[in-house]
């Protein structure tokens, strides 16, 4: 069974419980997210959700991104999750930490940017599909939130504020 480090509003551990618990109870934890971008074209890639996904399922999301599990780290955790979820093992770059809050569910969520242009595979079934889009398509696509995961709009409303420092 896989547990996720429970923390407080400091984002500083004080326990550990299973997701369900986790958000049964609406416990503060933490959560990766990473963008991929092109090295060339500098388009940002969107993974599509799995049908099967209980939560969520077939909304676009960041390139890869999930639950910071027990004692892990931050960084650990988005090359984990980058590998589980689209195949890839490349370097990440943190870029920012902020925190989500959703019907008083605290998320403290740290992103990362890595660069990658091919060698993805679906491993855990957790992603159905995933595409590279231009900035102004992925802008257009999360304006029109249609299947849109809360949490990709929150991280692409920071890449919009900080998109000179990160395409170059």
């Amino acid at each position: 069974m896989e547990y996720i480090d429970i923390v407080n509003d400091n984002n500083e551990v004080i326990g550990s419980a299973t997701q369900e618990e986790i958000y049964n109870k609406k416990l503060n934890h933490r959560i990766v997210h990473i963008f991929v971008i092109h090295p060339i074209s500098n388009k940002i890639y969107f993974q599509k959700r799995s049908e099967t996904k209980s939560f969520l399922p077939g909304y676009y999301c960041t390139s890869a991104g999930g639950h910071v599990q027990a004692g892990e780290t931050y960084e650990k955790a988005a090359k984990r999750e980058l590998f589980e979820e689209i195949g890839i093992q490349t370097p990440v770059k943190k870029m920012d930490s902020m925190l989500f809050i959703s019907d008083g569910h605290k998320r403290f969520i740290e992103l990362y940017i890595t660069k990658a242009d091919n060698g993805f595979i679906f491993r855990d079934g957790e992603v159905s599909a995933g595409e590279f889009f231009n900035f102004d398509d992925a802008k257009k696509l999360i304006e029109k939130d249609e299947k849109i995961h809360p949490q990709l709009n929150v991280c692409f409303s920071w890449f919009i504020k900080n998109k000179k420092m990160i395409i170059r």
